[in-house]
C-alpha cells in the first residue's frame, strides 16, 4: 500500500473512531433525557391523584354549602312572607293611624330577631365551608410537601445546576445633557 492509501485508511479509521464516540455521546444524552422524562412522568402520577382527590373534596364542600344556602334562603323567604302577611293583618285590623303605628312598632323586635337569626345561620354556613376549604388546602399542601419536589429530584441527578450570579453588574450612567 502506498503512502496516500495509508493516509486515507488512517483518516477513515480516525473518522470512524470519532464518529463512534460522537454517536455514543448522542445516545448517552438521549438515554439520559428519556430517563429524566420518565422520572417526571412518574412523579406527576401521585400529584395528579392528590389534585384529583382535592378537587373532588372541594366539589363536595361547595355542593354542601350551596345546598345549605339554598335551604336557608327558602326558609328566610318563607319567614319574610309570613312576617309580611302578619304585618298586613295588623294593618287591616288597625282603626287609626296611631294603632297602625303601634302595632307595626310592636312587631319590629320579632322581625329584627328573625333577620338576625337568618344572617347568623348564613354566617355559620359560610364559616363552616371556609374552615373546610382551608383544611383541604392545608392537607393538600402537606401531601405535596411530603412528596419529592422537583428541586429534590434535581439535586439527586448526576449533573449539578449552574449557580446564579449573586452580584449585579453596575453600569456607568452618562449624563444626557
Amino acid at each position: 500500500m502506498n503512502l496516500a492509501g495509508q493516509i486515507a485508511l488512517t483518516a477513515a479509521r480516525l473518522m470512524h473512531h470519532r464518529a463512534g464516540s460522537y454517536a455514543e455521546q448522542v445516545l448517552h444524552l438521549a438515554q439520559r433525557g428519556a430517563k429524566r422524562a420518565a422520572e417526571h412522568v412518574e412523579a406527576a402520577g401521585p400529584r395528579m391523584a392528590t389534585l384529583a382527590g382535592a378537587g373532588l373534596k372541594l366539589t363536595e364542600i361547595t355542593f354542601r354549602c350551596v345546598d345549605q344556602l339554598l335551604r336557608q334562603g327558602i326558609e328566610s323567604a318563607q319567614g319574610t312572607l309570613d312576617d309580611g302577611a302578619r304585618r298586613l293583618r295588623l294593618s287591616a285590623k288597625a282603626r287609626t293611624f296611631g294603632a297602625l303605628y303601634a302595632a307595626q312598632r310592636a312587631a319590629l323586635p320579632k322581625t329584627r330577631r328573625r333577620v338576625a337569626e337568618d344572617l347568623e345561620t348564613t354566617w355559620r354556613i359560610m364559616s363552616s365551608a371556609s374552615r373546610d376549604i382551608v383544611e383541604l388546602a392545608r392537607s393538600t399542601r402537606s401531601e405535596f410537601a411530603g412528596s419529592p419536589s422537583h428541586r429534590t429530584r434535581r439535586a439527586a441527578s448526576s449533573r449539578p445546576r449552574a449557580r446564579k450570579r449573586t452580584t449585579r453588574r453596575r453600569t456607568e450612567r452618562h449624563p444626557t445633557t
